[in-house]
């Protein structure tokens, strides 16, 4: 009986990384994420407090859901042993471009028990908060239910020789951008200009903004964006202002406007100061639009140029020139570059 419980917990086991694998969208850009937790669970009905440590691989899979495969360990010195296992979760809400942020998560498992050398089912459900340091670094404080089951009856038909209680732990994820696909590369990428910019203020006399573009500007800005497109895949360069080499963010919409006989300053503190005011709005920007970001307050440390449908160009530093999307939630790397977006420059007309 042991024995068919124990093939039953692993054909599970299977079906679950299989579905995780289903739902992974290899081709998509999605954030990333190496997280190391450690906690203390304590256990129903007994004095020990083993310890539990986990290791495991952090993904976004579409808008706030994400799949983390984590290999875990419980030392245990009294009744029960210690566990050794593999459990699938899934979270809501980590990740994203907010600083601080709630979020829940729930797995299950199956692990191998040192006492008497068994499988045994696993389950976790829990709450925590999560604080985004940097875009590519964050620690969270989670609470949450985690049970070992002998037969696999869920946390519904625990028997007594469960073991059962809550854990309290802490979690560092370091997380990393992307690749190539729909969406973006994940967790917040480092800005990709290391030149701050002051954000220049609205048009002085009005604050209205700029006209739309005429026939002949909107030509050319769709001309100009070509030229961007055309750079798709180069590599960034800090400096960069050329294919082959490489792009840094504003070195990409220098080379798109000087192509077509457009001069730009270089370097992005001057091309936040071009042309005219665009306020923060998708539905008045377009084409060859400059877009402006800032990590805090209105320093601008990033550019990149509208294409269209809510869609821009530009050049990172974990992706190269690359198009991401204006659409919050889209990615998890877009949303992160979303809550940056400060405003926009028009410089055709």
């Amino acid at each position: 009986m042991r024995q068919r419980g124990n093939a039953r917990l692993l054909r599970v086991l299977i079906l679950c990384v299989a579905a995780s694998c289903v739902l992974h969208p290899g081709a998509a850009r999605a954030q990333r994420a190496l997280d190391l937790q450690a906690g203390v669970w304590s256990v129903d009905d007994s004095d020990s407090n083993p310890t539990l440590l986990s290791a495991g691989y952090w993904r976004n899979l579409i808008g706030p859901l994400a799949f983390n495969l984590k290999g875990f360990a419980v030392i245990a010195g009294g009744p029960g042993g210690s566990l050794f296992g593999l459990e699938p979760e899934l979270s809501l809400f980590r990740g994203g471009s907010r600083r601080l942020v709630p979020y829940g998560v729930g797995g299950v498992g199956v692990a191998l028990r040192s006492e008497g050398s068994e499988f045994v089912a696993v389950w976790n459900a829990g709450v925590g908060v999560e604080w985004n340091l940097q875009p590519w670094f964050g620690l969270a404080v989670e609470a949450s239910s985690f049970a070992e089951d002998e037969a696999f009856r869920g946390f519904w038909n625990l028997k007594d020789e469960d073991r059962r209680g809550w854990v309290l732990s802490a979690r560092l994820s370091v997380r990393w951008g992307a690749g190539s696909g729909r969406g973006g590369s994940g967790t917040a990428p480092p800005p990709s200009s290391p030149i701050p910019a002051t954000l220049p203020a609205p048009a002085p006399s009005s604050g209205e903004p700029a006209e739309p573009l005429g026939t002949d500007g909107y030509a050319l800005a769709q001309q100009i964006v070509a030229t961007a497109i055309g750079a798709m895949g180069e590599p960034y360069r800090w400096g960069g202002t050329s294919t082959g080499a490489g792009f840094d963010c504003s070195g990409l919409i220098w080379y798109a406007y000087r192509n077509h006989g457009v001069s730009l300053p270089r370097v992005s503190r001057d091309q936040a100061r071009s042309g005219r005011h665009v306020p923060r709005d998708v539905t008045m920007l377009q084409p060859g639009d400059i877009l402006l970001f800032a990590e805090r307050g209105a320093t601008v440390s990033h550019v990149g140029l509208y294409v269209g449908d809510a869609r821009y160009i530009h050049s990172t530093t974990s992706g190269g020139v690359r198009i991401s999307s204006l659409s919050p939630y889209d990615d998890a790397f877009d949303d992160w570059w979303f809550g940056r977006w400060v405003g926009a420059r028009r410089v055709l007309r």
